[in-house]
């Protein structure tokens, strides 16, 4: 969203998350930086599994995230940069390919709109959308991997892009729950591009790594390569499900199994203490419970294996594991659980760090928690956007005086003013 504030902007990023709703307003100001104004969280109910199962009570959070954000940082908002995920996004690479027709040969912005534009045309059932077309890398007359080719001379360009896209239903129902709660979308993001922005580092991009955003109903994954990204995908596992596995394993309720898979739970049996022991509230007694803390991280350990066997597995059919040398790194609520990195480059055997969100002016310690890392990238996915309008603005405002002075330069010569 932008709402024009004197020489400066606001950006409003919205994390419809399966556990929480998270609105983020930042200031973008007038030499460019982004600065964080407010937060606004509320408790998610009408989202599973990143799919919107109740637009009534997702739109109602909505609302009340978004209204705490605006009251505090006392500004109005119009629209919102909207994350998105679940089980029906897909991805795929595509090309394009035209010639340059121009006598001098120069490729020009509308030369790169043009290739982009044709890459985008492929084939999709009627159900399906196209959510981002991001180049990835250019070639011209044959030289690969130039990723700015405006101002170059050639007679072909080509453009090798990332296609992703989603469910039209689905797609419509988060835009649904959005305009019901008051708002507009400036643009719907897949959520670890997003989540990407704010955790890797530039060096990482470009020399190839792979986001795993742990969230509670999925977790996405996202390679990037070459700067940009090269693959993503939504793997049906998320933190809800190991809550779902201790509140059955050891009969306690959600609230109580999610309190003790935070405060007690782990990812790797072998590294608990025989003699470690953890107090645990039943359902229907009032009486609490001694229970060995091992017992909870056998039930955790089997459930955080298979994600990442799952991440493994898409990773080799997409073949992208030898394209991420800078390994995993791990982000969302679920990167917290204790010795997640250990379990994670124990069966993916590749380096693994943990993800915090930076690059934003203001950001306190909650807001640098791996949980916020889709909000507070989609507040800078939405500042960069904004930055390269300016910029495209600003080239063509270039163009036009240069036009015009030349225009003026030849009248004065015809007519000897």
């Amino acid at each position: 969203m932008v709402a024009s504030v004197g020489k400066s902007e606001t950006i409003t990023g919205l994390d419809i998350g399966t556990t929480k709703v998270c609105a983020l307003i930042a200031e973008i100001t007038d030499s460019g930086e982004l600065v964080l104004l407010s937060s606004g969280v509320s408790v998610s109910h009408g989202i599973r599994r990143g799919v919107v199962v109740d637009i009534d009570a997702t739109a109602h959070a909505i609302e009340e995230a978004v209204t705490k954000a605006a009251t505090q940082a006392g500004r109005e908002v119009e629209s919102v940069y909207v994350g998105v995920t679940g089980e029906h996004i897909g991805s795929l690479n595509s090309s394009g390919i035209i010639p340059i027709t121009r006598p001098d040969r120069e490729i020009t912005r509308e030369d790169v709109e043009r290739v982009n534009e044709q890459a985008r045309v492929i084939v999709l059932p009627p159900d399906r959308q196209i959510l981002h077309a991001i180049p990835r890398a250019y070639t011209v007359d044959g030289q690969s991997g130039v990723s700015h080719p405006i101002g170059m001379s050639g007679t072909r360009l080509e453009v090798q892009t990332h296609i992703v896209h989603g469910a039209v239903t689905f797609l419509q129902n988060v835009e649904k729950c959005v305009v019901k709660s008051g708002l507009d979308v400036a643009e719907a993001v897949l959520e670890p591009i997003a989540s990407g922005e704010a955790v890797l580092l530039p060096t990482e991009k470009d020399l190839g790594v792979c986001l795993i955003d742990i969230g509670g109903g999925t977790s996405d994954i996202a390679v990037f390569h070459g700067g940009e990204i090269y693959y993503s995908a939504v793997i049906p596992v998320g933190g809800n499900h190991v809550t779902n596995d201790v509140a059955e394993g050891l009969k306690v309720g959600q609230a109580e199994a999610e309190r003790l898979k935070t405060l007690h739970g782990g990812a790797i049996t072998g590294l608990v203490q025989e003699d470690e022991v953890i107090t645990v509230q039943q359902v229907g007694r009032d009486e609490s419970r001694k229970l060995r803390r091992r017992a909870l991280v056998q039930i955790i350990e089997p459930r955080m294996e298979e994600l990442f066997e799952l991440v493994r597995d898409e990773l080799a059919q997409a073949e992208c594991l030898d394209r991420i040398p800078f390994g995993i790194v791990i982000s969302g609520g679920g990167s917290q659980l204790r010795d997640v990195v250990e379990l994670a480059h124990r069966v993916m055997g590749l380096p693994c760090r943990i993800g915090r969100p930076q690059g934003l002016t203001g950001l306190n310690d909650t807001l640098s928690h791996p949980m916020y890392a889709t909000a507070v990238g989609l507040v800078l996915y939405g500042g960069r956007q904004i930055a390269g309008e300016r910029r495209v603005g600003i080239q063509r405002g270039s163009r036009t005086m240069h036009g015009f002075q030349k225009l003026w330069a030849r009248l004065r010569e015809l007519f000897g003013m």
